[in-house]
């Protein structure tokens, strides 16, 4: 009797989709967060009666098979656009778009995310309500990348030289980082001459005043009464995004397993990399969730029956089964 085996596959799955339904609705109004959804399969079938099954040299007939339930292989997340609502913050940014911001943690991996809540830190950098470094990343048409006397990293897009970002250091003399030409790798970041990564951020000096960021993502201020640029703010995306890994905190990061993502692709919000247009930058604006919560909990109800009808099946499973043992006295 599979129907024990095959309703509990059903309870499992479905209670496992109302986890997720469940952290969805829990997560309705937190900045940047995409909806998760699982997905169901059937499980493999098992075969009944092969078809070259014969009874008296005659075909007994077609093949049959009993589906032995359900899986769910895989826990996909919605990426589609959520509301964007304006704020206060001049340092909060949101995507219009494809596209992620990429954030440095406090041991140094990289990741990313959508949510674009950005503060200055004691020492002027960019960086999220975690404390997490906004990173320099650099596109790969990038040249003549060049470290000057003050820390700024500038180099040539389509033929413009432009100042993308600024090594920092914790030397007041300036000492500690390479002045002169570097590299960068494969991720967009920048190198010292020791092939190291250097330490970047986007720093507003202290006395910085109408500070900017435009829909481009270029950081500009008035200092000394002379308008700046500070840096070029870029995004990332991918060739799969669907292929990244959740890592709590709204952040996100790529499997190491080669062509899960495809390559990282940076740009410009609002440019074309290898014919994906990334978004284009909202200032003093946040993304917040796009989990719709009218379909979140009719799909709840739907769900929650479907639970019932499993755990139905169990109990009318244990029915049969005592009425087989019934049969014995």
């Amino acid at each position: 009797m599979r129907i024990l085996n095959t309703a509990a596959t059903g309870v499992r799955a479905q209670q496992t989709a109302l986890d997720i339904l469940g952290n969805n609705m829990a997560n309705v109004n937190t900045p940047g967060y995409k909806a998760q959804r699982v997905n169901f399969a059937e499980a493999l079938a098992a075969e009944m009666r092969p078809a070259e099954r014969e009874f008296n040299g005659q075909p007994v007939g077609e093949r049959i098979d009993v589906g032995a339930g359900v899986i769910y292989p895989a826990i996909s997340t919605d990426y589609r656009q959520g509301i964007i609502r304006e704020t206060e913050n001049p340092f909060d940014l949101a995507i219009d778009g494809e596209g992620f911001f990429p954030v440095r943690t406090a041991n140094g991996e990289s990741r990313y995310t959508r949510v674009g809540n950005f503060e200055l830190d004691g020492q002027g950098k960019l960086v999220n309500s975690d404390g997490y470094i906004l990173e320099v990343k650099i596109p790969a048409d990038a040249m003549d990348l060049y470290v000057d006397e003050t820390g700024n990293i500038t180099g040539f897009i389509d033929e413009e030289e432009r100042v993308l970002g600024r090594v920092v250091v914790n030397d007041p003399e300036g000492e500690g980082y390479p002045v002169g030409p570097i590299d960068m790798d494969e991720l967009g970041r920048p190198l010292d001459w020791n092939g190291d990564i250097l330490p970047t951020a986007f720093a507003v000096p202290e006395g910085a005043e109408d500070i900017q960021i435009s829909t481009e993502g270029v950081l500009s201020a008035t200092i000394d009464g002379n308008r700046e640029i500070l840096g070029q703010i870029n995004i990332i995306t991918f060739a799969n995004p669907e292929g990244l890994v959740r890592d709590g905190d709204n952040l996100y990061f790529a499997p190491d397993a080669a062509g899960v993502t495809g390559d990282e692709l940076v740009g410009a919000p609002g440019s074309q990399v290898e014919e994906r247009t990334l978004g284009k930058l909202k200032t003093q604006s946040l993304e917040q969730s796009n989990v719709n919560l009218a379909s979140a909990m009719t799909e709840m109800i739907q769900v929650q029956r479907a639970y019932q009808l499993n755990a139905r099946m169990i109990t009318n499973g244990d029915q049969m089964w005592s009425m087989a043992n019934s049969l014995r006295r």
